[in-house]
């Protein structure tokens, strides 16, 4: 699921790259994570709360726009919530352009541990990522740097290089000194009016034997009246490349009667991917809500 590698390809013609410099960590939700277990995963997954204003289950597009992955929110009682889902029930898709489309779907099938739906519909499904059954949810339209003219792209990745650069969990101080590479940027406004731009960003120590790599997401935020950016939430990880994990933004909404702002991301492994949510608390905060177990789907 990592459809944004080919960014990074474009973004090097910029020429952007970024040191780590001696700045004081900015006031942000920043957390450092390390490969977990199954076992750590679920027990992960029961201490975070999914908001039941996005509905009983989350789903995410699979193969084609027609099928998807059915999450439930509790690991340890899936299979119960997956049992208690109507026959057929109607869904609501978003695309992360902020497209709605409403599907059906029918029946569902476990696939090595993962519930698949194949959804109908007239017309047929088109492109979309994440899906939700009834529940209070608006979409939030999403600007990648693709979309942006070349001045604005090359703006929006020296920011968030140097926001890479000051987080203030550094992983290991091997990586200190070396370039990032930015691999994703998205862009949206929120009704409050901020702006909030998500970026990934990479930095790799090309040992022969194990390369090593670094991955950086984070979230920021440019008030109303500044310009300036700020990080907001924050997580880096580290390790071999082949089984480091990577997050992907696979869509923005706004939850509930009180519309508040929320990221659906992947989090994939190479073997395993999990899912999260991270919202907008009152204070301006952004934190990880609710993650699911790792599966292999």
């Amino acid at each position: 699921m990592k459809h944004f590698r080919r960014l990074s390809l474009s973004l090097l013609g910029f020429g952007v790259v970024a040191c780590d410099r001696a700045k004081a960590p900015p006031p942000v939700d920043s957390v450092k994570t390390t490969p977990i277990s199954p076992v750590d995963s679920a027990v992960a997954a029961t201490t975070r709360n999914w908001n039941v204003s996005a509905g009983p289950v989350l789903l995410v597009v699979a193969g084609s726009a027609s099928q998807a992955f059915v999450i439930a929110p509790e690991s340890a009682t899936e299979a119960e919530q997956l049992a208690n889902i109507p026959k057929p029930a109607s869904v609501t898709l978003f695309g992360r352009g902020g497209t709605v489309q409403s599907a059906e779907l029918p029946s569902k099938a476990d696939s090595n541990g993962c519930a698949i739906g194949t959804l109908s519909g007239a017309p047929p499904p088109r492109a979309w990522s994440v899906g939700f059954m009834g529940g209070v949810i608006a979409p939030v339209a999403m600007d990648s740097t693709e979309s942006l003219s070349r001045a604005d792209s090359a703006k929006l990745v020296v920011e968030m290089t140097r926001l890479a650069s000051a987080l203030p969990n550094d992983s290991a101080e091997r990586f200190s000194g070396l370039p990032f590479i930015v691999r994703s940027v998205w862009r949206f406004k929120i009704p409050s009016g901020q702006t909030v731009v998500i970026a990934t960003l990479s930095r790799q120590i090309n040992q022969e034997a194990t390369p090593l790599q670094e991955r950086s997401f984070l979230v920021a935020e440019q008030s109303a009246t500044d310009s300036t950016y700020s990080t907001v939430y924050s997580e880096r990880t580290s390790g071999p490349e082949e089984t480091i994990e990577s997050q992907e933004v696979l869509g923005a909404v706004l939850v509930g009667t009180t519309r508040t702002p929320a990221l659906i991301l992947s989090r994939d492994d190479g073997d395993f991917v999990a899912y999260g949510l991270v919202e907008r608390g009152e204070n301006g905060r952004w934190s990880q809500r609710w993650r699911s177990a790792r599966r292999r789907c």
